[in-house]
């Protein structure tokens, strides 16, 4: 890695995978991406995952560089690719869906092109190609702010019921990136959430883990269903993952939740609730998908969490009305039961009075 101002810019030199390995679990430590939410820097990690991929792939090193910039009057982080390789023959080939990704897991320019506000592909054949791309952070996007452990939370208004909610991920303590992955994807609606768990720990499993829960970012579903059968697909022939994945309906006051594998699913209220996770593992074995539903009332705590997190352990946060915030509960959560075997995991919401 080479830093030319290390508070705005950071460049990597790849000529590896392992290589690219260690600038994606870096790219979200960088002082200028602390202050960014959590969905913002997985997006932006995986961008730097599909681009050092392509590099990799087809000209087999080149440089990776980051930048906190103004852009078009945005606030943005800047992504540009370079390599010396092959280059290009047919960009408009290259931008459809399944071309630059054939044989790999990455999903290529065309997930790029939709994740990042502005993209612009400067190619010679014989020569090189050069990606520039802006991921603006005041787009009207909801984001929260995320420190280096991995916390955010928010709160929302959606017709009658306000609602905060947070995310907690802790790696397997001999690691320094987690197999976990937490989704918040708040909508207009409400708010789609869940864990990803992929199979073991390490770089390899973080990265698997911030592919599949970019799919799940910038699919613009909420149909659970759905998406899990996506992340079927994507997965196999990897080394899988548990996933449970939820929607809250703000209007209707509905929880949907769909899980396979080891995911756990909790509501603690009026009438406490557990969602039933199918035995399985997405990617590798897809059974019947039972989609189950619950109504919830203010003052309700709903909790879901990765295996790393034990359901047994005596906890002193998880009671209906807690006057603690959901960021302060996920917190305390992982404290208090994560397993040190385990990367360990929670999204937690709150439904306010």
């Amino acid at each position: 890695m080479d830093d030319n101002n290390e508070s705005t810019f950071a460049s990597f030199n790849l000529n590896s995978m392992a290589g690219l390995h260690v600038a994606v679990a870096m790219t979200r430590t960088l002082p200028f991406m602390k202050d960014i939410g959590t969905e913002d820097q997985v997006l932006i990690s995986t961008v730097v995952s599909e681009l050092g991929t392509n590099i990799l792939k087809f000209a087999g090193k080149g440089t990776i560089s980051l930048a906190r910039i103004f852009d078009s009057g945005h606030d943005a982080i800047q992504i540009i690719a370079q390599d010396n390789g092959a280059g290009i023959r047919d960009v408009q080939r290259a931008m459809q869906d399944g071309y630059s990704s054939a044989g790999t897991l990455g999903l290529g320019l065309p997930a790029v092109s939709r994740i990042m506000s502005t993209m612009k592909i400067e190619t010679v054949v014989g020569k090189g190609t050069r990606v520039v791309t802006c991921k603006w952070l005041n787009d009207g996007s909801v984001s929260g702010r995320s420190g280096a452990s991995g916390r955010q939370s928010h709160s929302k208004t959606t017709g009658v019921m306000k609602i905060e909610y947070a995310q907690e991920v802790r790696p397997h303590p001999r690691e320094t990136v987690s197999g976990d992955m937490t989704i918040l994807c708040p909508v207009d609606a409400g708010l789609l959430f869940g864990i990803i768990d992929v199979s073991g720990h390490g770089p390899e499993a973080h990265l698997l883990a911030q592919k599949f829960g970019q799919a799940v970012i910038t699919a613009t579903s909420v149909d659970i269903e759905h998406l899990l059968r996506l992340l079927h697909a994507m997965a196999t022939g990897t080394r899988g993952a548990a996933v449970g994945l939820a929607f809250f309906d703000c209007v209707s006051h509905r929880l949907a939740f769909a899980g396979i594998g080891n995911v756990h699913i909790r509501v603690i209220g009026g009438r406490s609730w557990r969602g039933v996770s199918r035995d399985g593992i997405v990617g590798e074995r897809l059974p019947g998908i039972l989609a189950q539903t619950v109504g919830l009332t203010p003052g309700d705590l709903v909790v879901i969490a990765s295996d790393g997190v034990s359901e047994s352990a005596r906890t002193n946060v998880l009671v209906r009305g807690s006057t603690l915030s959901a960021g302060q509960i996920a917190k305390e959560l992982i404290l208090q039961a994560g397993k040190m075997t385990d990367d360990a995991s929670c999204v937690v919401v709150k439904c306010l009075r």
